[in-house]
């Protein structure tokens, strides 16, 4: 239900550069991108242990400017 793949993560962090730039806070980071979550059908019920997960792989990505991993989060409830 809440999943995103590698392709969908990666966009997501290029929607934040565009939006943004490169030299966001992990605070207004971390708001933009539950922002974004919104507007994503389904994550607007996101679960906040998944959310962190979520934003923590997203982070990553952002902060180095590397593509995020080839794998994908899985709801693990």
């Amino acid at each position: 239900m809440y999943r995103l793949e590698t392709d969908q993560l990666n966009t997501l962090v290029e929607i934040i550069r565009e939006q943004s730039g490169d030299e966001l806070s992990r605070a207004n980071f971390n708001d933009r991108m539950l922002q974004l979550f919104e507007d994503i059908p389904g994550f607007e019920t996101l679960p906040r242990k998944l959310a962190q997960r979520y934003l923590k792989i997203l982070w990553q990505s952002y902060q180095t400017g590397h593509r995020a991993p080839e794998r994908s989060t899985r709801n693990r409830q």
